[in-house]
């Protein structure tokens, strides 16, 4: 589905959703972040908390910039993570809301 396919009010929709989204993801981030600093008991451990933490923001970095050309993807993934839920894409058209779900299923 191109850019174009998009209305203006879907696309504001997209991106609150989309916002959403990934303000749930540092939030979940951040709660995991907290509960592993609390099993740190060696060197090895915070080389491993360090490894993880690097993944992370490198997914997140790579998630965070609103992309019209791959939103519903976005949004697919948002779902089946449960970082934002299909009530998040009302207003969207029922086209796009059932290909979000179907991806998100996957």
């Amino acid at each position: 589905m191109s850019a174009t396919d998009w209305s203006q009010d879907e696309i504001v929709i997209a991106r609150h959703a989309f916002e959403r989204g990934n303000q749930k993801s540092i939030e979940v981030l951040i709660i995991t972040l907290q509960q592993q600093v609390n099993t740190l008991s060696s060197a090895e451990s915070i080389w491993e908390f360090h490894d993880f933490l690097s993944t992370e923001r490198f997914d997140h970095e790579g998630r965070s910039e609103f992309d019209e050309a791959k939103i519903l993807f976005v949004l697919a993934d948002m779902v089946k993570r449960n970082l934002i839920s299909t009530e998040d894409l009302q207003g969207l058209s029922d086209k796009k809301i059932s290909k979000i779900k179907a991806m998100s299923m996957f």
